[in-house]
């Protein structure tokens, strides 16, 4: 798990779930888009982790967003601060209907 300052990532199983189903959806059409779209993500995940601030904060809830532009559209992290962990909670594609 990475750290920084005080603060841990974790990825909550619905994440995790998030960047497997994602990545799987790509891979037949394109395996190295896949494999980029995944280190994208991870990468985000990290920067939101250096900046906890970076994301826009969800109207009546500590959650907070940051979109990931990726290709034509993009994917968008949901995390929140929960004391010292920084937990990434779900990760979905732009065009998504969620």
């Amino acid at each position: 798990m990475p750290v920084v300052g005080r603060l841990t990532l974790k990825w909550s199983s619905t994440a995790l779930a998030d960047i497997r189903r994602l990545r799987a959806f790509i891979e037949p059409h394109h395996t190295k888009a896949a494999q980029r779209a995944a280190m994208t993500l991870k990468q985000a995940a990290n920067r939101v982790l250096s900046h906890p601030g970076i994301g826009t904060r969800i109207e009546g809830r500590q959650d907070r967003e940051l979109f990931v532009p990726f290709g034509n559209r993009g994917y968008v992290i949901r995390y929140r601060l929960d004391g010292d962990d920084l937990v990434i909670l779900k990760i979905w594609h732009g065009l998504e209907d969620r």
